[in-house]
């Protein structure tokens, strides 16, 4: 009798930790969009990309003398998605800057009229850029999904996967993570009311330009939802992959990577594929420098 791959796992359409893969979202185009620091973005009716990460993110040294200014010569960009008229869900993309020291005050943490700690939401993108005092945060929500349960911690990165480990034997999942040094990273970490007896299995790598899309392929042919994807600093200090799955569920996903062109709507988009990782790396401002890279998965 031939033996055939057991069906592969997929969360439950609300369970916003793992970046929409497996929920069938389907969308139909998207806009690019650049937020500079200071400044905020929220779109109803709307899916949403990560941050797009890489060097040349920040001016720096920023011009200005004042640690609650130096943020906004940080600019971030990302893709707000559109969905079909057919299959529109209520779901919010957020996304917000801040100043960096800031996020000591998680989970009391407010900017503008958004509660960055609120349990009806999941922070799914994460970025420090400490030597300009600022932050950016992407998120999901959705009026009738809450019940998420947030834990931010500071954290030595030799311990990232000791506690990407932890988390999963305890129903939580990593979604966002971004390094403030060489050795220290911020990372967010969420359970759910709706999921309290799962048990994940977490995958944590460390990647670079050239690795990234290998190493992102060879997480999803073993099952991994790729739910946290972090760089840090300006240039960065380096950047981590953080795959999740259900124990046991090794069936491959379906992964794409693209290279400067950002995947088809028709044929990725559409057929419930969701950005895992954006990449637009260019340490100086010149075309010639730019990378950019999209990994979607489903």
């Amino acid at each position: 009798m031939p033996v055939t791959a057991s069906p592969a796992w997929s969360p439950s359409p609300n369970d916003f930790r793992f970046q929409g893969v497996g929920a069938g979202i389907s969308t139909v185009s998207a806009f690019n969009i650049n937020m500079n620091g200071g400044g905020a973005e929220s779109d109803s009716a709307q899916w949403g990309s990560p941050l797009e990460l890489g060097n040349g993110i920040c001016v720096t040294p920023p011009p200005t003398n004042n640690p609650l200014d130096q943020y906004t010569w940080c600019s971030w960009f990302f893709n707000v998605h559109q969905y079909p008229p057919a299959l529109r869900r209520d779901t919010t993309v957020t996304y917000v800057t801040g100043v960096l020291t800031d996020l000591n005050n998680f989970p009391n943490l407010k900017e503008g009229p958004y509660d960055l700690g609120g349990n009806n939401l999941v922070i799914r993108s994460l970025d420090v850029q400490p030597a300009n005092n600022g932050f950016a945060i992407a998120y999901v929500s959705y009026p009738s999904a809450t019940g998420f349960e947030p834990l931010l911690q500071h954290m030595q990165v030799s311990d990232l996967q000791a506690f990407a480990t932890s988390e999963g034997l305890k129903s939580r999942v990593i979604t966002a993570l971004s390094r403030d040094s060489s050795t220290t990273a911020y990372v967010f970490s969420y359970g759910w009311v709706n999921d309290t007896s799962s048990v994940y299995e977490a995958s944590v790598a460390s990647v670079t330009l050239d690795t990234v899309a290998s190493v992102a392929q060879t997480m999803a042919s073993q099952g991994y939802v790729l739910t946290a994807f972090g760089a840090g600093g300006n240039p960065t200090f380096g950047w981590f992959l953080v795959g999740t799955r259900l124990q046991g569920s090794t069936a491959p996903r379906p992964i794409f990577v693209s290279t400067y062109f950002r995947p088809s709507d028709d044929l990725y988009y559409s057929k419930g594929y969701a950005d895992v990782v954006t990449i637009y790396d260019n340490p100086t401002p010149s075309p010639s420098t730019t990378t950019r890279i999209w990994i979607v998965e489903q």
